[in-house]
């Protein structure tokens, strides 16, 4: 009789291997159905953040090199900037923007940088101030007044300062006599 339900119980095992394969081919394909374009955006949003991070770079260069220019030549220079050719190769039509700005805030540079990309992001923009406004008379002590963080010359404790040429010279023939 054994001989018989042999055959039946082998039959029934392949059917479970055969259920438990297509399980796990389901499985494994929602898996990857939720992985993949996780994986896609993130390579998106790494490839955005080099963007952004490479053109911050260019208006901090472009910024730094016209600062240290005097008035004159800053002017012509704002009116000819161009992107610098290793960055035109990575931003695609990058154009870059200046614009000197004097108003209450103080006297500054406001630098764009735009390119083509995906919807229509800002551009990134840096301000560089060049002459901030001076601080007013109530906001910060004038030369003329004394420091209230010093102390007197009378209350001074000494201190434990070097002696001069002609104290250590006494100080050496006292200690030779």
């Amino acid at each position: 009789m054994l001989h018989r339900l042999h055959p039946r119980k082998r039959n029934r095992r392949n059917g479970l291997v055969l259920l438990e394969t297509l399980i796990a081919a389901g499985v494994t394909l929602v898996m990857l159905s939720v992985a993949v374009p996780m994986v896609i955006r993130s390579a998106r949003i790494w490839k955005q953040t080099r963007h952004q991070q490479v053109a911050a770079d260019e208006l901090s260069g472009q910024l730094d090199r016209l600062i240290a220019m005097p008035a004159e030549s800053r002017r012509q220079a704002m009116e000819q900037l161009t992107v610098s050719p290793a960055i035109a190769e990575v931003l695609h039509d990058a154009t870059i923007d200046a614009t000197l700005v004097n108003d209450d805030d103080g006297k500054r540079i406001e630098m764009s940088l735009q390119w083509t990309r995906a919807g229509d992001p800002l551009p990134v923009t840096l301000v560089a101030w060049i002459d901030p406004l001076p601080t007013t008379s109530s906001e910060s002590p004038s030369p003329d007044e004394t420091n209230s963080d010093e102390t007197n010359s009378d209350d001074a404790e000494p201190t434990d300062a070097e002696p001069t040429d002609a104290e250590s010279a006494a100080g050496d023939q006292e200690a030779d006599q």
